[in-house]
């Protein structure tokens, strides 16, 4: 089976190492920045298949950079993931219309955080509906 490879986007060094060790034990590639614009950078550098960002960064923010994804033709159907600490409700509803598919708030559990991505990637582990 094809590992698929996961961009995360946090300026937290602590955070982006309990992701990737997260996700590398769920069997996944992952490829990490320590902001929006290095992201970008490494996203026209590879293929990846998910990206998950934090929403508050310096410079260039999760919806920023989630603005920035889905204006490039080559990116525009890249699965984005906003996790943040902020309750504001403003920034799930800037996190939606900068077109990410989800939003985990922080502290997230390993659970959670493996659940959001598996719905983005289309991997859901329960019944899909149809049987072949």
């Amino acid at each position: 089976m094809d590992r698929k490879h996961i961009l995360v986007v946090d300026d937290d060094p602590h955070i982006l190492e309990l992701i990737r060790t997260i996700l590398t034990q769920g069997n996944y590639r992952v490829t990490t920045a320590g902001d929006g614009q290095r992201a970008l950078d490494s996203l026209r550098g590879s293929r990846v298949d998910a990206v998950i960002t934090d929403a508050l960064m310096p410079g260039l923010d999760g919806p920023a950079l989630t603005e920035k994804i889905k204006a490039d033709p080559n990116l525009k159907d890249l699965p984005v993931i906003m996790i943040t600490a902020s309750s504001q409700p403003g920034m799930v509803r800037k996190s939606f219309s900068s077109g990410c598919m989800l939003f985990l708030p922080k502290p997230f559990t390993r659970a959670s955080l493996i659940s959001i991505l598996q719905l983005a990637l289309g991997q859901e582990s329960g019944p899909k509906g149809e049987s072949g």
